[in-house]
């Protein structure tokens, strides 16, 4: 359960815990099953159904071309691209419409 906090109830806490430094670890509270691990616990990793069944080629590369971009990058450094302000205008409204309905 998480308490609202005001503004002078966090300077009195803050104020508390300047005091006595060991009064903030008295009054936390460990959630059952947290602490040290069990001695035969031991570390894994299990990957779920959905990750398994990723598609093939992921592994190969991004998903879009580099050359690309790093071309697009460097006509934007150099002022060179190409900017279409009324499609951006068009898409920058039409997002907006699809949030506003």
């Amino acid at each position: 359960m998480v308490n609202s906090v005001s503004s002078s109830d966090l300077k009195a806490r803050l104020q508390k815990a300047s005091q006595d430094p060991g009064a903030a670890k008295a009054n936390v509270e460990t959630p059952k099953g947290v602490g040290a691990p069990a001695a035969a616990a031991a570390d894994g990793v299990q990957l779920s159904k959905a990750a398994q069944a990723m598609p093939g080629g992921i592994d190969v590369g991004p998903p879009f071309d580099l050359e690309l971009v790093s071309k697009i990058k460097k006509e934007i450094a150099e002022g060179r691209y190409p900017v279409d302000l009324e499609a951006i205008t068009d898409s920058l409204f039409e997002s907006y419409r699809d949030l506003m309905s």
